[in-house]
């Protein structure tokens, strides 16, 4: 399903749902707060590549921000073997999940299946 609001009215409502300023997004994304104030009021269109950036950032998927197609949205783990959960983290910890998974230029869903695949492989060896 496609939503119709714009590219700036989804970045605007992410944005202020995980409570970031511009500056502070800028300095997640590496992109200039002066470059996503002028996204924000529609001015400019970012590329693809910036696109993905910032969403990966804002924990949302590409097609969302870009189209707004919200069908990653719902319920992307159907299968029984698999477990959806949500987690609340302090924002400064949120934060380093973030500018970590970007620094090694990973969504967060992929910086964390980094970090505790290997761990639960590692019991599961010695039990």
């Amino acid at each position: 399903m496609i939503n119709n609001d714009t590219f700036s009215k989804r970045l605007i409502q992410r944005r202020a749902q995980l409570g970031y300023s511009q500056e502070e997004l800028s300095k997640l994304t590496g992109i200039a707060a002066a470059q996503i104030s002028r996204y924000e009021a529609g001015i400019n269109k970012p590329r693809a590549n910036i696109i993905s950036k910032i969403a990966n950032c804002l924990s949302v998927p590409f097609s969302w921000l870009a189209y707004g197609d919200t069908s990653e949205l719902i319920d992307i783990n159907k299968d029984d073997d698999n477990v959806s959960f949500s987690i609340s983290l302090p924002k400064e910890q949120y934060d380093l999940l973030i500018l970590n998974a970007n620094e090694n230029n990973m969504d967060l869903m992929t910086y964390i299946h980094q970090i505790i695949v290997p761990e639960y492989l590692e019991r599961k060896k010695k039990r």
